[in-house]
C-alpha cells in the first residue's frame, strides 16, 4: 500500500485550496480530475482545521502565562 506523503503546513494546504478554487473558477479541470481533487481539498480542509485548532490552544496557553507574570508582579 503506498503512503502518502501528506505536508501538514497550513500554507502550503491553503496554497493548494487556493489553486483549486482558482482551477474550477477557470474551468481548468476535467470531470475526470474532479473527484481526486475534491478529495485533496478535503484533507487540506481537515489539515487546515487543525492547525488552526493546534494554534488556538497555543496561543491560550500562552496568554495565560503573560496573565500569571502580570499577576505575579502585583
Amino acid at each position: 500500500m503506498k503512503k502518502e506523503n501528506i505536508e501538514k503546513s497550513f500554507e502550503a494546504n491553503f496554497k493548494k485550496l487556493e489553486q483549486l478554487s482558482k482551477e474550477l473558477q477557470e474551468d481548468n479541470i476535467s470531470i475526470d480530475e474532479l473527484v481526486p481533487r475534491m478529495k485533496e481539498a478535503l484533507t487540506s480542509i481537515k489539515i487546515c482545521k487543525e492547525v488552526l485548532q493546534e494554534t488556538k490552544v497555543k496561543l491560550t496557553e500562552v496568554s495565560n502565562e503573560f496573565k500569571e507574570l502580570n499577576t505575579s508582579n502585583d
